[in-house]
C-alpha cells in the first residue's frame, strides 16, 4: 500500500523500493472494457480500498486490437476502449490510483493478440505515453529460453529508458522451471516481481497447489525476496465464489506471511461485506507490507498441521497455524514458543495476539511458555509474536 517507502537500486533506476504493491486485477474470464475499469476505480476510490493501499487498476489480456496500427504500435479494441488508454489512464489516476496493463515477451499473448518481441522499446515508449504505471509481462509464445530471457532483459531496459517509473511484473522463472533451474540474482535485477507457478484459479485446490510448491522451494525463493523484488503466487480470490470463509482466510494469511504482492481478482461491484472486511483487515496488510521485507517460510508440518513465520520489523514475527484436515470440526495445535525465530522471538518475554479469524489479545508469554490454538478445518489462525 501507498506510500512506498523512497530509495532503491540505482541498478534498475525506475524500481524504486517496490514492496508488495496491491492492486486491482481482471483476467480474461471478465472481458475487459473502458467502462468495466472505470467503474472498479470508482469503487475502489468509494468503498475504501484506496485508503488502506489498495492502488493499482490493472488490465489483463485481451485489451488489445488484433493487429498493430499503422506505426507498428499497439492499440487498444476500439469498441472496449473507444477514448484509447491514455483517456483511460488519466481517469484512473484523476481518482488518486494507477493503471497496471499486460504484454507478453513473445510474438503473441497468451490469448493470441500482438505481443511485443521486437517491439520491446516501441511498446514500452507506447505504454509510458500513455500513462501507464505497472507492466504485467507474460512468458507465452517465446520460441527458446535464450529469447525468452533476452525479452525479459529487453523490455526492463526499454521500461526504464521511458523515464517513466513503471512496476515490472514477470513470469520469467515460470516458464523457465520446466527446463532449468532460474537464476533468482539475475531475474530479481530486473522484475520487481515473479510468477514462479501455475496460474491461480478459484478453488481451494490451487491454494494448496501453491502453498505446496512455495513450501517445497521455500529453500531457494524465500532468501532472494525483499524490497524491490518479491516472489509472486498469483492474485487473491477472495471475493469470488470458489473459496469457503475459512479458505478465504487461509488465503489472506498465507499471502500475509509470503510478502506476496497482494493484487486482487475479483468484482468490487457486488463483494460480500465478509470478503470486503477480510481483504481490508489493516493488521493483516501491514503484515503484508512489513519494511523489514523477508518472506515468510513453513518450519514444521505434523498431523494436518502446518506451522509458518515471517520474521517482521521490530524484532516481531507472524505466524501462522494452517489446518490442512479437511473434514470434521475444529482441532487443536499446540507448540512451543521457543520454536519461533529460533528461539528468540519470546525470549525473555513476548505479547501475542491474534489477527485472524478473528481479533483477539493472548496476553505476555514467556520463551518456554507453549500455547494451543484452535483451527478449523482448511482454516488458518494468523497470529503477530
Amino acid at each position: 500500500p501507498a506510500p512506498v517507502p523512497a530509495g532503491g537500486r540505482a541498478r534498475i533506476p525506475h524500481y524504486g523500493t517496490v514492496r508488495a504493491a496491491t492492486a486491482l486485477c481482471f483476467a480474461p474470464r471478465v472481458v475487459p472494457s473502458e467502462r468495466l475499469f472505470m467503474e472498479m476505480a470508482d469503487a475502489m476510490a468509494a468503498d475504501g480500498w484506496r485508503d488502506v493501499g489498495y492502488e493499482y487498476v490493472c488490465i489483463d489480456d485481451c485489451w488489445m486490437a488484433p493487429t498493430r496500427d499503422a506505426c507498428g504500435r499497439l492499440q487498444p479494441d476500439p469498441q472496449r476502449f473507444p477514448g484509447g488508454i491514455r483517456k483511460l489512464a488519466d481517469y484512473v489516476h484523476s481518482k488518486g490510483l494507477k493503471l497496471g496493463i499486460y504484454s507478453d515477451v513473445g510474438n503473441r499473448t497468451c490469448a493470441g493478440f500482438p505481443g511485443s518481441y521486437n517491439h520491446y522499446e516501441l511498446d514500452a515508449q507506447t505504454f509510458a505515453s500513455w500513462g501507464v504505471d505497472l507492466l504485467k509481462f507474460d512468458g507465452c509464445n517465446s520460441d527458446t529460453l535464450e529469447l525468452l530471457a533476452e525479452g525479459y532483459r529487453n523490455m526492463s531496459l526499454a521500461l526504464n529508458r521511458t523515464g517513466r517509473s513503471i512496476v515490472y511484473s514477470c513470469e520469467w522463472p515460470f516458464y523457465l522451471r520446466p527446463m532449468q533451474q532460474p537464476n533468482y540474482t539475475e531475474i530479481k535485477q530486473y522484475c520487481n516481481h515473479w510468477r514462479n507457478f501455475f496460474d491461480v484459479s478459484d478453488s481451494w485446490s490451487s491454494i494448496k497447489s501453491i502453498l505446496d510448491w512455495t513450501a517445497i522451494h521455500q529453500d531457494s525463493i524465500v532468501k532472494i525476496a525483499g524490497p524491490g523484488g518479491w516472489n509472486d503466487p498469483d492474485m487473491a480470490m477472495i471475493g469470488n465464489f470458489g473459496l469457503s470463509r475459512e479458505q478465504a482466510v487461509t488465503q489472506m494469511a498465507m499471502w500475509a506471511i509470503m510478502a506476496a504482492p497482494l493484487f486482487m481478482s475479483n468484482d468490487l461491484r457486488d463483494i460480500s461485506a465478509e470478503a470486503k472486511d477480510l481483504l481490508q483487515n489493516k493488521e493483516v496488510i501491514a503484515i503484508n507490507q512489513d519494511p523489514l521485507g523477508k518472506q515468510g517460510y513453513r518450519i514444521t508440518k505434523d498431523d494436518n498441521f502446518e506451522l509458518w513465520e515471517r520474521p517482521l520489523s521490530g524484532r516481531a514475527h507472524a505466524v501462522a497455524v494452517l489446518n490442512r484436515q479437511e473434514i470434521g470440526g475444529p482441532r487443536n495445535f499446540t507448540f512451543s514458543l521457543a520454536f519461533l525465530g529460533n528461539g528468540l522471538a519470546c525470549n525473555p518475554m513476548c505479547s501475542i495476539q491474534q489477527l485472524l479469524p478473528a481479533s483477539r489479545d493472548w496476553g505476555l508469554h514467556n520463551w518456554v511458555s507453549s500455547v494451543s490454538v484452535e483451527v478449523n478445518p482448511t482454516g488458518t489462525a494468523l497470529l503477530k509474536v
